[in-house]
């Protein structure tokens, strides 16, 4: 018996651990969602199958654990896997398997727990712990065994004679399972976490240099696309006559300006110091600049302020534009394009400058 109980508990690891290989071996954990629900929906109908060939024998009764990885499914994933996986191992358990034990063990074992745990994910307000874990399942254990009481001769005999041994591999199950599910939640918020921390600028929160050159190599091909730096006029003031906190609150709200103007045609991240970078998909450079031109024209209107709120004067921004030939030319572009916000800088500055004769200066 206790060999068939553990049997049912290396199932529930087993599967657990194909269903954690799926999900952390892509980078992307939303990529191929409707694969990976297929995917999820046949490992977890496989384990339960599985377990109606490895059943815990006590006496003349015969008991698995398929009760748990299909309430943990329809708790933490709702109907979209869970009906589909009830359908399978109940058409399993009555075509393939048969025998008298079929109708009571697909109603108690899988339709109403499972029915049950579909409830609890649509109330669920807080995430699931071990204590609220440990009275549901209980619940689900009664649920599975209290109709041999009513339903086999000399079932409450039966029934105190087993219940402990049940009780505990049940509970011992479920434990065992959320445990690790509990872990490998954990484990991908902190890949998340890390991950977002390599990729972004900790204090814009924009994408750091690195992405953004990953982003743009990842590229099929350049298309119509330029690469604009951005740099903010007489920041070393800034920092003097405010201080460097302001100086950061200036940052910061200047990636404020430039995220409202990210999508998939403007992506930006920050180059360095109080400089910046774009790369703006436009069908010529002349767009280029309009859309670059709008962005200067926003930052050199926004109220920005010093830390304490109080306002700190006009801040304005030069800006250079080159062509992207190529994904993989874009050290050249970025040469290019600094080239060009080194003339705006030279000639003015609170300018966008492309090529002589395409440059643009605000009216004071």
């Amino acid at each position: 018996m206790i060999q068939s109980i553990l049997a049912n508990i290396s199932i529930l690891l087993f599967m657990h651990l194909c269903i954690q290989s799926l999900y952390f071996k892509e980078k992307n954990i939303t990529k191929l969602k409707f694969e990976k629900s297929f995917m999820h929906v046949l490992i977890i109908s496989s384990a339960i199958i599985a377990m109606f060939y490895m059943p815990i024998f006590i006496d003349e009764f015969r008991f698995d654990l398929r009760t748990i990885p299909i309430t943990i499914l329809a708790i933490l994933h709702g109907p979209l896997l869970a009906i589909p996986t009830l359908i399978i191992t109940s058409i399993w358990r009555f075509a393939v398997i048969g025998g008298p034990g079929a109708v009571p063990g697909v109603i108690f074992g899988l339709m109403i727990p499972t029915f049950i745990a579909l409830g609890v994910f649509h109330l669920k307000k807080a995430p699931l712990t071990y204590m609220k874990g440990f009275f549901l399942y209980t619940l689900f254990w009664l649920i599975c065994d209290l109709p041999i009481i009513f339903f086999v001769p000399n079932g409450l005999e039966a029934f105190q004679d087993f219940w402990l041994i049940r009780f505990v591999s049940f509970h011992l199950g479920a434990f065992t399972l959320f445990y690790f599910i509990t872990l490998s939640y954990r484990n991908l918020e902190l890949m998340d976490r890390l991950k977002h921390y390599a990729d972004h600028d900790p204090l814009t929160g924009l994408y750091n240099v690195r992405k953004f050159s990953e982003m743009i190599r990842e590229k099929k091909s350049a298309g119509s696309s330029y690469i604009a730096m951005l740099d903010i006029d007489h920041f070393k003031s800034i920092n003097d006559s405010n201080g460097h906190p302001s100086g950061d609150k200036v940052l910061k709200d200047l990636a404020s300006i430039l995220t409202l103007y990210s999508s998939n045609h403007l992506l930006c991240a920050r180059y360095g110091g109080e400089e910046f970078i774009l790369c703006i998909e436009a069908s010529s450079i002349r767009d280029a600049y309009v859309a670059a031109d709008l962005i200067r024209e926003k930052v050199e209107s926004f109220p920005f302020q010093n830390i304490e709120g109080e306002k700190i004067g006009r801040v304005t921004i030069s800006v250079g534009i080159a062509r992207l030939e190529a994904p993989d030319q874009l050290n050249e572009a970025i040469e290019a394009a600094d080239r060009q916000l080194y003339t705006a800088k030279t000639e003015g500055r609170n300018r966008v400058n492309i090529k002589k004769g395409h440059s643009h200066t605000a009216s004071s």
